[in-house]
């Protein structure tokens, strides 16, 4: 016992096995014999040696508890359940136990349950610092984001030294938006445990996400000094090429280039153990490249094999009458993946042909997350671990998985990047190729692609009807925007858009259509996250009006981040609204012509151009569609003028609102989305 209780792991194995051999049934030496295998790293001696003990006295919570250690490390994670509720059974103080049956809980996303065991722990230890810290990640993945937080600085009270504690903090700030408050409680962590390599991570993913590219791959590079196999790091270094909201044109333009020369980078690391790359697949993704104007398709191929599982299919049967559909998402709720994609399609799944799960990913639910549980036979929701979700994935037997959204979220993207059902399908909710060989279909829609379009995709491109998309949704509630009156005859120009969307080589088309519109303002809308993108874009669109030779004040006009029925009411007070060029908006221009808006956009060549474009061709308003940057301006211009005739201008308003009706309704899209994966599946297995 003296040799194990000082780390002497050799020696005390040499004690044990002296003892069993005197009386090889002795309980208490198979399991500390168990304890240092376990400790040494060989789990599979552990869980036999420590079984044993548990056959020659099962009523030592002890043995239970060091059992559930092995087997949750060992991926049994159900046996490991059970083995600590049976330790808190024998010896409901056991601290411990109910700590480890807490975390196993949650990271198998039962996470109400964990919550319960956790206060169980600390209602027997209540000034155990550590404890309040696993309470706060519960709570976190409960998203109870303010109780998350009142337990980690419960954590600093108690010990202001544990580096944890302020790490996980500034994890919880950083959901809150309060990214600075963040970096200082990560900072703090590094000081007080200098190799805290996860530290350094979330430090450099928070400069990131704030727009300190530079300062952030500081952060990752000093993760992987301590840590040079960091797959979280590694990946992130990389991403790291990406910025969110470009200063410059020039910075913008050598994007593409500068990450792909971290993929060339991040390939020679990955070369000898790409299993490690692979193990990081998810947690940084390239979602930012995509708001860059080129051909992006080799580029993410070439991410698409680093970051992939190997493929591994199972044997294929003829597929059953009804086939099981997946469908993976972190969007069951409001959410513009929700209201554009989602919702149609599980109002139209044929039951008789599928049988339909959702796996809602997520952390936040709402309303439409209770309907879509109701509306389908199988629905998991909850914040789990990629391996726990995995699990879940795999005891599904799913046939078919279609993710509607990949690259918007850690969790999909990881299941994404594996093959886990021998059909696997994204539809547009980001807009662009998976670049994932584990992908076989992409899911977009004739009116929003042009006749090039399969060579930007590495799936293979399947152009549903129309939009591609069965839309349930209206923008028809508001409330009057309480923005200031307007000054006779200004013309407002709605530019509302996510600030990462804006290019900095159109910000001149803006300075084009003031010179040449008259009286006239831009509003934007604040983010509600990544604020200071926002502020970015203002700061960079008012230098552009100033080298112009016009007034930033007289044209750039700002509101605030506002509800959905405000953000209705804002679009009623506007005259035009002007899509991105870079990276066109769907669910924005429906409203927008929802609400009566006349859209301008300029139809590119990729499908994250040819969005609105697309919307407009399908309700026949293609008077607002432009080929050319010049036509672009000129169409604003020329609508300028055209809202000075106020009973004209209403007119053609109250009859875009009624055509918007059309993009309403159709079940064509999802009627040959569904012929298209039995089809497919129905080929995959012959």
């Amino acid at each position: 016992m003296r040799h194990h209780q000082t780390g002497q792991l050799v020696q005390a194995e040499q004690g044990y096995r002296a003892a069993l051999a005197l009386e090889p049934r002795n309980a208490d030496a198979l399991h500390l014999l168990g304890v240092v295998a376990y400790q040494r790293g060989h789990d599979d001696a552990a869980r036999d040696l420590i079984g044993r003990a548990i056959g020659q006295n099962a009523g030592v919570a002890a043995f239970h508890n060091n059992h559930g250690n092995v087997l949750g490390r060992l991926g049994r994670h159900a046996d490991a359940i059970a083995a600590y509720r049976e330790a808190v059974r024998l010896q409901p103080n056991h601290v411990e136990a109910h700590a480890s049956l807490a975390a196993l809980l949650s990271q198998q996303g039962e996470a109400h349950a964990a919550l319960t065991a956790i206060d169980r722990a600390l209602a027997l230890r209540p000034a155990d610092a550590g404890k309040h810290v696993n309470r706060g990640n519960i709570l976190r993945a409960l998203d109870q984001g303010e109780a998350a937080i009142a337990a980690y600085q419960r954590a600093i009270e108690l010990d202001p030294t544990l580096a944890a504690a302020h790490n996980n903090l500034g994890l919880a700030l950083v959901a809150r938006e309060e990214v600075e408050a963040a970096l200082g409680h990560y900072r703090r962590a590094v000081a007080l445990k200098p190799d805290y390599t996860d530290a350094y991570a979330n430090l450099g993913n928070a400069l990131q996400d704030t727009g300190r590219s530079e300062a952030a791959a500081e952060a990752y590079r000093q993760a992987l000094a301590l840590q040079p196999d960091h797959g979280d790091a590694r990946l992130a270094l990389a991403m790291s090429a990406i910025p969110i909201i470009p200063a410059t044109v020039a910075a913008a333009a050598e994007t593409p280039g500068a990450f792909a020369a971290a993929l060339d980078a991040l390939a020679t690391w990955a070369a000898p153990h790409p299993e490690r790359l692979r193990d990081a697949a998810g947690r940084s993704q390239p979602f930012y490249l995509a708001y860059r104007p080129a051909d992006l398709t080799d580029t993410l191929r070439r991410y698409g094999d680093l970051v992939a599982a190997p493929q591994t299919l199972r044997d294929r049967p003829m597929p059953p009458e009804r086939l099981r559909l997946l469908i993976v998402s972190a969007h069951v709720r409001d959410h513009p993946v929700w209201r554009v994609i989602l919702q149609g399609l599980l109002i139209h799944l044929d039951r008789a042909r599928f049988d339909v799960a959702v796996f809602h990913t997520g952390a936040r639910t709402d309303e439409h997350t209770a309907w879509a549980a109701a509306n389908v036979d199988t629905f998991v929701g909850g914040e789990r671990s990629v391996a726990a979700w995995r699990a879940r994935i795999a005891a599904h037997r799913p046939d078919i998985i279609l993710y509607p959204e990949v690259g918007m979220d850690p969790v999909t993207g990881a299941l994404a990047s594996q093959r886990l059902a021998d059909v696997q399908a994204a539809a547009w909710g980001h807009p662009i190729t998976t670049g994932l060989p584990t992908i076989d279909l992409f899911f977009s829609g004739a009116a929003l692609e042009g006749p090039d379009a399969d060579r930007h995709y590495r799936e293979r491109l399947v152009r549903l009807p129309r939009t591609g998309v069965s839309i349930a949704w209206r923008a028809d509630q508001s409330a009057p925007w309480p923005g200031p009156e307007r000054t006779p005859g200004v013309v407002r120009f709605a530019v509302c858009q996510q600030p990462i969307k804006f290019d900095p080589a159109d910000d001149s088309l803006l300075t084009r259509i003031a010179a040449g519109s008259g009286a006239c303002e831009f509003w934007l809308v604040m983010p509600n996250r990544q604020r200071w993108a926002g502020e970015h874009l203002v700061a960079r669109l008012r230098g552009a009006f100033a080298r112009a030779g016009l007034d930033p004040d007289r044209y750039i006009k700002v509101a605030p981040w506002m509800t959905a029925r405000a953000f209705n009411g804002y679009l009623d007070a506007m005259d035009v609204y002007l899509d991105c060029p870079a990276f066109s908006g769907f669910t924005t221009a429906l409203q927008a012509v929802q609400r009566g808006l006349p859209v301008v956009t300029l139809e590119g060549r990729f499908l994250r151009q040819r969005m609105a474009a697309g919307l407009l061709r399908d309700i026949g308003a293609e008077d607002g569609i432009t080929d050319t940057p010049d036509a672009y301006v000129d169409r604003a211009i020329g609508w300028a003028a055209a809202v000075r005739d106020k009973a004209a201008w209403a007119r053609q308003r109250a009859s875009l609102r009624r055509a918007a009706d059309r993009a309403l309704g159709d079940p064509a899209p999802m009627l040959r989305l569904q012929d298209e994966l039995v089809a497919f599946a129905t080929k995959r297995s012959a």
